[in-house]
Formats: C-alpha cells, sequence, structure tokens
C-alpha cells in the first residue's frame, strides 16, 4: 500500500489574519467559452512521405491533440499498389496510402469523418473512387486489428469511422485509395477529427487586473466552464461559467524576521476593467503550462455590482509555447538505486543515481526518458527504481508531467531534496495539493517549494506495479 500523502507546515502558510475589507462587492460576470477547430494539411508526400511514416497532427511535430477538432486537407496522388500497407510485408495494398499520428488528450469515443467529391470523380454514388479509412493502433500498425474502419464504396464520397480511445495513447489514422476508374488521377479529400470532449473541470476561468494571458497574476475571480456542447456544423465546443463577487487579495508581511503572520488586505470595491481568460489550466494564479489549450486574447469586463452578461466569447486559440531544452535519457545499462524509508524519506546511504548535470531556466521544458522494469509484483521493493540527480541555474519552481503508455502498469514519480529537520523528502507529497505518487497515467504534479542553484534534487521514478518492462516519458516545466 502506498503511503498517504502528507502535507509539512510551512512559515507561509497563515495562521491568523487581519483583513480590512473595502465594501462589498456582488458582481456576477456570465458568459460563454468556446473551443474552435484547428485546420492541418497534409505534408507533400515528395518531401516527407507520409504512406510508411505517420505525420503527425499535433503542432510542432507533435502528435498530441487538444479538445478542439481537427480539420485536415490531404490528396491522394497514385492509385497503383506500389508500396505495402501498413502492417504488411510485400503485399501491396494501396499506392499512396496516407497515415497520420494522433494522439487523444483524455479517454472516449473518437471520430474520423472522411469525405472527397464523389461527383468530381465523375460518379454521384462514389464507386468511381473508392477508399478505405481506419484508425489503429499505433503499436501494431496492424490493419487486422484495426480499431475502426469503413469504406467509401457506395457511400456518395462520404463515410465516419469510429473508435474508442485512450488519452495519452498513440493512434495512426490510415487512408488508403483503393481503386480510380480514372487511373493515377489525384483526388483531394479532407477529414473532421472529432476531438476529445472535455469535461466539466477542463476549462478553468479567470478574471484579473492585468490582460495579458501570458503573463501569471493573481485573479479577482474565478470559476470552471460547465454544459459542454458541440455544435457538428461549426466544428466547435461551447461551455458556460459564472464568475461570482470580484475582490482582490494582497498579502503584506512588513515583518522581516518572520516572527508574525503576514497581513492579508481584501478589496472587494474594484475600480476599472476586468480582463477574463480562460484555459486548460492548472490553475488561476500562474502562467498556462507548456501546451495548454488558453485564450490567447483577453476579453475586457466591467465591474458592476450586480448580474451581468459578457456579450464576447473567450475563445481557446492557442496552445502556450513549449520550448524544449535539456533532453535526456537513462543510461543502459541501469545501474541507478533508490530506496525511502518507512517515511517516505530517500536513503542517501544506497543511493546510485544518474547525474544529469544542470538542467534548464524559466521558460523552457526539459525531458527524461527512460524504462521502468516491472516484476509482476505490486510495491516499491519488488520493481525498478530509477534515480537522477540535478541542479538548476536559477531559483525556480516546476512542473512535472509523466507518462507511459501501458495505463494498466503503475510507475510513481517525485523530486526529492533536503529540508530540515525531515531529511530529503519529495517536493510534491510533502508540500501543497499535488503529488505524482498516485496510480493516475499521466502523472502530474508542481512544487509550491522553490528548488534552489548549488543544491543537488533527485528525481525518482518508482516502479509500483506492471508486469514488463514500461518505457516512460517526463517532462519538467520550470516556472517562477
Amino acid at each position: 500500500m502506498k503511503p498517504l500523502h502528507f502535507a509539512i507546515p510551512l512559515a507561509l502558510v497563515l495562521v491568523a489574519c487581519d483583513v480590512p475589507e473595502k465594501g462589498i462587492d456582488h458582481t456576477v460576470l456570465s458568459g460563454t467559452v468556446t473551443i474552435p477547430p484547428v485546420s492541418v494539411t497534409e505534408i507533400d508526400s515528395r518531401t516527407a512521405p507520409n504512406d510508411v511514416t505517420p505525420q503527425p497532427l499535433g503542432e510542432d511535430g507533435s502528435s498530441s491533440l487538444t479538445y478542439r477538432s481537427l480539420l485536415l486537407t490531404g490528396s491522394t496522388s497514385s492509385w497503383t499498389p506500389d508500396v505495402g500497407g501498413p502492417g504488411t510485408d510485400d503485399d501491396e495494398i494501396y499506392g499512396d496510402a496516407d497515415l497520420y499520428a494522433f494522439t487523444p488528450v483524455a479517454d472516449g469515443t473518437f471520430t474520423a469523418t472522411f469525405t472527397f467529391d464523389a461527383g468530381g470523380a465523375g460518379d454521384t454514388g462514389g464507386d468511381a473512387v473508392v477508399y478505405d479509412v481506419y484508425i489503429i493502433d499505433a503499436a501494431s500498425l496492424d490493419l487486422v486489428g484495426s480499431l475502426g474502419s469503413a469504406s467509401t464504396d457506395g457511400s456518395a464520397g462520404t463515410v465516419t469511422v469510429s473508435a474508442d480511445v485512450a488519452g495519452g495513447s498513440d493512434y495512426v489514422l490510415v487512408i488508403g485509395g483503393v481503386s480510380n476508374a480514372a487511373g493515377d488521377v489525384e483526388v483531394p479529400y479532407s477529414v473532421v477529427l472529432s476531438g476529445s470532449a472535455p469535461a466539466e473541470n477542463t476549462v478553468l476561468v479567470g478574471a484579473y487586473l492585468e490582460g495579458d494571458p501570458a503573463v501569471a497574476s493573481n485573479p479577482v475571480g474565478g470559476g470552471t466552464v460547465t454544459g459542454w456542447t458541440y455544435d457538428e456544423a461549426t466544428w466547435t465546443w461551447s461551455g458556460s461559467y459564472e464568475l461570482l463577487f470580484m475582490r482582490s487579495v494582497e498579502m503584506v508581511d512588513t515583518d522581516t524576521a518572520d516572527t508574525a503572520p503576514a497581513t492579508v488586505n481584501v478589496d472587494e470595491a474594484l475600480d476599472g476593467p476586468l480582463y477574463l481568460m480562460a484555459g486548460t489550466l492548472t490553475n488561476l494564479n500562474g502562467t498556462p503550462s507548456a501546451g495548454s489549450l488558453y485564450s490567447t486574447t483577453s476579453i475586457q469586463a466591467e465591474v458592476t455590482n450586480e448580474a451581468t452578461a459578457v456579450s464576447e466569447n473567450i475563445v481557446l486559440d492557442g496552445l502556450f509555447p513549449k520550448v524544449i531544452g535539456v533532453v535526456s535519457t537513462e543510461t543502459l545499462p541501469d545501474t541507478t538505486f533508490a530506496e525511502l524509508d518507512a517515511d517516505s524519506v530517500l536513503v542517501l546511504d544506497t543511493l546510485v543515481a544518474q547525474d544529469l548535470g544542470m538542467l534548464s531556466g524559466l521558460g523552457y521544458v526539459d525531458t527524461i526518458d527512460g524504462t521502468s522494469a516491472l516484476t509482476g509484483t505490486s510495491g516499491w521493493a519488488t520493481n525498478d527504481s530509477d534515480a537522477y540527480s540535478f541542479t538548476v541555474p536559477e531559483s525556480m519552481n516546476v512542473r512535472m508531467t509523466a507518462s507511459w503508455d501501458n495505463v494498466a502498469d503503475d510507475i510513481d514519480f517525485g523530486i526529492w531534496g533536503n529540508y530540515d529537520p525531515y531529511g530529503t523528502i519529495d517536493y510534491f507529497s510533502s508540500f501543497g495539493d499535488s503529488y505524482c505518487l498516485t496510480g493516475s497515467d499521466p502523472e502530474y504534479c508542481e512544487t509550491v517549494v522553490t528548488l534552489e542553484p548549488d543544491v543537488t534534487y533527485y528525481l525518482l521514478a518508482l516502479g509500483y506495479a506492471g508486469a514488463e518492462d514500461e518505457p516512460y516519458h517526463i517532462e519538467l516545466e520550470w516556472t517562477p
């Protein structure tokens, strides 16, 4: 059984507060958040053939998708079966077979609606041109074991394929030209990928006194988006929000010796405009995480002291940039070792860690790839423990995301550092509300205690359950 999450009291925790108030605000802001689709075009097969290596459908060469629907356009230029189809040896199935890689952000049913101009091919019944469309597991590229498949034969040029997918797992959309009565004539096509349905707690909305969505600031109001609906005509998700009672909170610490709690000033009589922003955020008072879907433009609203409908929609139209810094891989053969005592304190006497050196600074995402050797017996003591040591160049916090393919397996992660008088403890599970010693895949957590330069920290990947070698991927995003 895993140890329970515990928290160590910090000097920053308020014990008592002197709270001067300036009026009571009754502003209630309500409105709509929308997630419009995004467009992707097939890469010219003469420069980057996608009939062998799937073209990633995400941004920046990634297969990762968000909650946005995706509009894909491409074409089939050859109908002569001169290349092997995916998952085959010498069998020549299609001519110009187009493969597209995608990784859903959440579990659910994923659909691909494929369309081409059957009338333009000279046959409104769609029989002059025939396509096969598949959604398959990326691990096998096996058409026989496809998750969903359909043919356009007799479909008048439109067909939909559906498959139940798991968030974080890799899939491939296969578009194969079976036949064309006109010969090797190029035929354009389009595909609408439904994307994943946002849950009720997926998107947070905040009201701020500053208007730049890329700059961290404290909100004066906040809430979640609920009631998501999908408009098939525009391929757009829409949800509603309600923000109750605007107030700013400022902590003022005038005691440099920290012998008394900070004073908290609460202003409930705000003056001036508010700026509304939203995104797939973990909290409202930090910058969006790298790769988060967010509103690139804020919406202006006013403090009205009454219920007010905001007419302009908040639009989630961008992904927060991910700038990759240090890229590390587990050294093989693996000789690292880590063990924890009964209080989950890292035992330094037996620790063997791979040194990653100094990692990147603010605004970067560092990555680590390794493999956990799982034995079939549950528990940290009976499975592989990987350990990495590192330092940081400046005072920073960190957000960590760790993932692996088989969601039935369980790997735990953390960053251990010395914290007197408790010893070398996990900075995630010891402070705050997020930690990565759970059964979730992916694991996501962020520090509330700052990592400092000239200090050695230890990142552990602790196998807990599973019966195979399980590759994992870790991303460390450095934040102020």
